[in-house]
């Protein structure tokens, strides 16, 4: 399959500025500067940019007014009689459907559309629950938000909205969360696999890179959140964490190194990587292995999502490699690395409880050393910068952790701020020259 072109709008605008300079310099002809114009459709750009900023207002207008309507509803609830409250509450929400429907389909304005069917959905959450209370239909708290879930789900596919699919990702995940809770950790491991299978081929479909990381962000939650509702303990919520963001950061590579809507890879990559960075900053501290509970080793059903995201990230990450690089292959290497120190921080848990904070400070330094390592290489001044900041905040995290003579801490310190400093300028300096050969 041929590799699909970049579709972000921060790259095309880029690439839109360098034009001018490529043809100035030879390196690019007028025919082949009109054939990328046509294939990035730079023209749609700042259309593009003016509609995003739209979609954000209608959005923001779309909650308040759904916030004011709940409002006005409830304020009045107890002067209306059954039947109107009924009337009320299924007028309100096909008004505002049908006038999505109209804006979006028949008016020239999607967007407004889109905000109107969002509005919607949110009445529609509202209404299950007065219904309930009209017709005194008792059941547990997180059945509503299954059914506010599914309901707009249906509505998502069906005008292809990406901000619904968030709201499908917030209440399923609440849902899930009180269902496996409630003595149902068994059903509860089918969780991440539906969110995977209805939420990331309507991504795919409409080519929302919010949606798709979102949705990989929710498989990310639900994970823990299983590990904990299936044991009551917190013991095995790490290695889960780590399968969730091993999992984002190996599909992010496969986008990025096979060309495969390549603008979902970066989004994933980072999410991945700040999903093990997080596993392996809290569980860094001494103090979360002294009071861990390993639970019932008889109820591990929630290695069954875990064990198939790790699956589906070695496959990604298999395709990818031979498409990488030896610098990008060394830095994969780190990654999968900390996942590995993660996993094996866990087990070594029952023999030892020194080494597991031993085996995570390590895991922590590895990855800030391969967000420092990516960020030289790949020029990005924030990935360099959030390396660093990380390698510093773990430093202050153990400085107030373990006492030790301030004579001492304060060398360290001292040490560290001089190496961060001179890694600092060096990088800067890099950047410079490479700018000054560009020029």
């Amino acid at each position: 399959m041929a590799p699909e072109p970049n579709r972000s709008v921060k790259f095309r605008a880029a690439l839109k500025r360098e034009i001018p300079v490529l043809i100035q310099r030879g390196i690019l002809t007028e025919e082949g500067a009109s054939k990328i114009t046509s294939l990035y459709e730079f023209d749609d750009i700042g259309k593009e940019s003016s509609r995003l900023l739209a979609a954000v207002l209608f959005t923001l207008a779309s909650l308040l007014i759904g916030g004011g309507v709940i409002s006005f509803v409830a304020a009045h609830w107890n002067e209306i009689s059954r039947g109107p409250k009924v009337a009320l509450l299924f007028g309100t929400l096909l008004a505002f459907y049908i006038a999505g429907y109209w804006f979006k389909y028949r008016s020239g304005w999607p967007r407004l559309g889109h905000a109107l069917i969002f509005c919607g959905c949110l009445i529609f959450g509202a209404n299950i629950g007065l219904l309930a209370q009209i017709y005194q239909v008792s059941g547990s708290w997180y059945g509503l938000f299954g059914v506010w879930a599914v309901g707009v789900l249906l509505m998502s596919w069906a005008v292809r909205s990406w901000i619904t699919g968030v709201l499908v990702i917030v209440t399923s995940l609440v849902w899930m969360v009180g269902f496996a809770n409630d003595y149902h950790e068994r059903l509860a491991t089918v969780y991440p696999f539906l969110l995977a299978i209805t939420l990331l081929p309507l991504a795919w479909v409409i080519r929302s890179r919010v949606l798709y990381t979102l949705t990989f962000l929710g498989l990310i939650c639900a994970l823990p959140a299983l590990a904990i509702a299936q044991l009551s303990a917190d013991g095995y919520m790490l290695i889960a964490l780590a399968a969730g963001g091993f999992l984002s950061w190996a599909v992010g590579e496969f986008h990025r190194a096979t060309g495969l809507r390549e603008e979902f890879g970066t989004p994933l990559v980072n999410l991945g990587i700040a999903a093990l960075a997080s596993g392996a900053f809290l569980w860094s501290f001494k103090h979360m292995w002294h009071w861990l509970d390993l639970g019932d080793p008889n109820q591990f059903y929630w290695l069954i999502p875990a064990g198939c995201a790790v699956a589906a990230g070695v496959a990604a990450i298999a395709r990818a490699w031979p498409k990488m690089d030896g610098s990008q292959r060394r830095f994969a290497l780190g990654a999968i690395m900390v996942f590995v120190l993660v996993c094996l921080a866990m087990p070594s848990y029952r023999f030892n409880r020194v080494l597991p904070v031993i085996i995570t400070n390590l895991a922590a330094l590895v990855i800030a050393g391969v967000c420092i390592g990516r960020g030289i290489l790949e020029e990005r001044r924030l990935i360099f910068w959030a390396g660093s900041l990380y390698v510093a905040t773990l430093v202050i995290s153990r400085f107030f952790e373990y006492e030790s003579s301030l004579l001492l801490k304060s060398v360290a310190f001292i040490l560290c701020g001089i190496i961060t400093m001179i890694a600092g300028i060096a990088y800067e300096r890099f950047l410079h020259r490479r700018e000054a050969v560009v020029q």
